[in-house]
């Protein structure tokens, strides 16, 4: 049992400062594995500053890439970024904030690499964060608060760790005075936490100082220079200057580990306020809110509604830890003054305390902001390590010529703990007597021998019998990855550590990919490999053309598609759903992932569950393959599946009186719509280097979809018509 490969990120941070947005970063890096690191990480800085340095000492390698906030700047970086991502190959990536989403969601989709969108504030709330959402592949929110102007409803809500312990007072002293910010004797320390920018509300402090109410308050502002407001510090010097206030207020920039330092102080001030429309408005979470209630500090905050304000409200439990005002500096002043009564701050201070004894932690976090960026990339549990056992089934009838291409890269794969049961319908070629042979030479493989039926009767069979919670299913025309167990396992863990944490719906359905086998020299099959049958290729880099034309025009992996080829799920989703439908001979696999989804079940995709399956290699036998697709279709009353049928026939329909009512004009649109249905399969032969398969190619396509019509028509209009007349 091996673990999947780590999953490859390449992260896009838009600042380099030491904020919110980049300490929720860093604790998702540092609560990783320190041996065996879930994510493997790359970044890319659109400016440069202490970040940098916060991951070169991680060993993150970390290129800069100055970005303006002009249109010509972020459009620049966007083609930029897209030759990187094609050199670099990352599994994911993930944008750190709105202008990192802005240059890394359009060339992502350019290039088909799954992009993480993570938001962290209200800046941007309107048609730009509605675009970005469309194009992002998934959208973390740092709170619900900003969830709530995200038009998805997939948005995932991963609220930034508890801190760690912050230092002891007197070390926080130390520290402070080192930086220059350490409070004149006999006064009250007042701590803001964030970049040098007015939205920030720094200088309502400052005002605030010079009110009766703060004149026994020094100022301490801890952040760094904003690259766009390089002029705000000295703005701010100069207003405490021309207030009076200077000697009370210190501006000493970045100080490291800014948060452990607030013991040091008595009250820490948010007090963010809109300042025009590329601003945040309010705060997001508020991470220096949390970090003063595990310092035991009061808050004063704005009493705006949002996050910050609700904690600093209270509950019935936790009475409440810090002030409300309207943002006026007469109103922080009296604040102030309030504080200044010492058991009045405690006792906030105290209820801070507990109450962020229960929020999250940092490891909780990065578990679950891998499963976002593994979900994703398509690669649920990448990198995880499982023991925990699983059953595999296979249904097998009069399949001799193929088991010693399906059962030995299995064997081989199995745990201590896991079990492989061969479930035999009736064979008289002498399958059941090889697999005999293996089960008395390994326990683990089982021989389940049942009366003849549908596939779908030895799947549940199999089902019925498996011992472990986690089932795999694959077929006899298979060859599995060497890979393909261990990559069902990591899913397996996926659901565990996700259901562990208390996620709502953990994914209990996960679909593997196959690939169509080409013998050598068979021209056919290279041309229906190409017409009929998704690439794992087009999976991991799913570009626009490649997913416009699977949704339109063919086939494609998909979540909401159960392929028996390669599949798994938890015991709990096959008893809710029914199993698989036992009365249907075809597309009994599609029906019991709609019957899956239908309870509420989640279903993922998982690039690392991979089969080689083998296709016929006749022309009668692939026409009758799909002609069966149909009538599985046509009997289970697929949406998707008849909706395409529906196409193809209008589609053809057209195509037929255009030629014949026509002239050269409707002939030349026939001509050029076939060449826009063939396109993928014209890359897939290019890519595969098939050259002889491409005049095939119109054929076989032709002679699939008449196949898949008529065995939809035969079970939706011919069998009905029969039955009436013998009614």
């Amino acid at each position: 049992m091996r673990p999947t490969r780590p999953l490859t990120v390449l992260v896009v941070n838009p600042f380099a400062v030491l904020g919110g947005a980049e300490s929720w970063l860093l604790s998702v890096l540092d609560a990783q594995d320190p041996v065996a690191p879930r994510l493997k990480v790359e970044a890319i800085l659109l400016s440069d500053g202490p970040l940098r340095g916060e991951f070169e000492r991680r060993d993150i390698a970390v290129t800069v890439r100055r970005t303006g906030a002009s249109g010509r700047h972020i459009a620049g970086s966007v083609l930029w970024l897209r030759r990187q991502l094609h050199n670099r190959d990352p599994d994911v990536v993930l944008a750190n904030g709105v202008k990192a989403a802005a240059v890394a969601c359009p060339a992502a989709r350019l290039v088909g690499v799954p992009c993480v969108w993570v938001k962290h504030d209200h800046s941007f709330d309107g048609r730009l964060t509605r675009i970005l959402s469309r194009i992002a592949t998934s959208v973390i929110a740092t709170v619900s608060d900003v969830a709530a102007a995200v038009p998805r409803n997939d948005v995932a809500v991963l609220e930034p760790p508890r801190p760690g312990e912050p230092l002891t007072t007197s070390a926080a002293r130390d520290r402070l005075a080192a930086a220059g910010a350490l409070p004149q004797a006999g006064e009250n320390l007042l701590i803001m936490l964030g970049r040098y920018v007015p939205y920030k509300g720094i200088d309502t402090a400052i005002r605030a100082l010079a009110e009766p109410g703060g004149r026994n308050w020094q100022l301490a502002a801890l952040g760094g220079d904003e690259p766009a407001r390089p002029q705000e510090r000295q703005r701010l010097a100069k207003l405490a200057a021309e207030l009076g206030v200077a000697d009370r207020v210190s501006l000493p920039g970045h100080v490291p580990d800014a948060a452990r330092l607030l013991t040091a102080a008595n009250a820490l001030a948010v007090l963010t306020r809109s300042d025009g429309p590329r601003t945040p408005g309010r705060e997001g979470f508020g991470m220096a809110a949390l970090e003063a209630a595990v310092a035991g500090i009061p808050v004063i905050a704005l009493d705006d509604g949002g996050p910050v304000a609700r904690r600093v409200t209270g509950s019935k439990v936790h009475g409440p830890t810090g002030l409300l005002t309207d943002g006026s500096p007469t109103q922080v002043a009296q604040a102030l003054a309030r504080l200044s009564n010492r058991e009045t701050a405690s006792a906030m201070g105290a209820a801070g305390r507990e109450q962020s004894a229960s929020h999250p932690t940092a490891d909780r976090l990065s578990a679950a902001c891998g499963d976002v960026l593994a979900l994703a990339a398509n690669r649920p549990g990448a990198g995880l390590v499982s023991t925990a056992p699983i059953s595999v089934v296979s249904p097998v009838l009069n399949e001799i010529a193929v088991l010693d291409r399906l059962i030995p890269p299995i064997a081989a794969a199995l745990g201590s703990g896991d079990e492989y049961l061969l479930v035999d319908s009736g064979s008289t070629d002498g399958t059941r007597e090889v697999i005999a042979s293996w089960t008395d030479r390994d326990p683990r493989i089982r021989l389940l021998a049942i009366e003849s039926g549908t596939i779908a009767r030895s799947r549940n069979a199999g089902i019925a019998a498996a011992r472990h919670d986690f089932i795999a299913c694959t077929d006899a025309g298979c060859r599995p990855d060497e890979g393909w167990l261990d990559g069902m396992r990591a899913a397996a863990a996926h659901h565990r550590s996700a259901a562990a944490r208390g996620a709502e719906k953990p994914p209990e359905l996960f679909i593997g990919v196959y690939r169509a086998a080409v013998r050598r020299g068979r021209i056919f099959e290279q041309a229906m490999a190409a017409v009929s049958w998704p690439d794992p290729v087009e999976l991991r880099r799913p570009t626009i053309g490649r997913t416009i034309y699977g949704r339109l025009l063919g086939r494609q992996f998909s979540p909401s598609r159960v392929d028996g080829r390669s599949v798994g799920f938890t015991r709990r989703a096959w008893e809710v759903a029914g199993g698989f439908p036992e009365q249907l001979r075809a597309a009994e696999d599609e029906a019991f992932g709609r019957a899956v989804r239908a309870t509420g079940a989640v279903s993922a995709l998982t690039l690392d569950a991979g089969v080689t399956w083998y296709q016929r290699g006749r022309i009668g036998a692939t026409f009758s393959q799909f002609r069966g697709y149909g009538k599985g279709g046509g009997t289970s009353r697929s949406p998707k599946l008849l909706a395409k049928d529906g196409i193809r026939v209008l589609a053809y329909a057209a195509a037929v009186v255009a030629i014949v009512v026509g002239g050269w004009w409707a002939a030349g649109a026939v001509a050029v719509a076939g060449l826009a249905y063939l396109w993928l399969p014209l890359a897939r032969v290019a890519r595969r280097r098939h050259w002889l398969a491409v005049p095939l190619l119109p054929l076989c396509a032709i002679g699939k979809d008449i196949a898949k019509v008529l065995g939809t028509a035969e079970t939706l209009l011919v069998r009905p018509l029969f039955s009436r007349g013998r009614a």
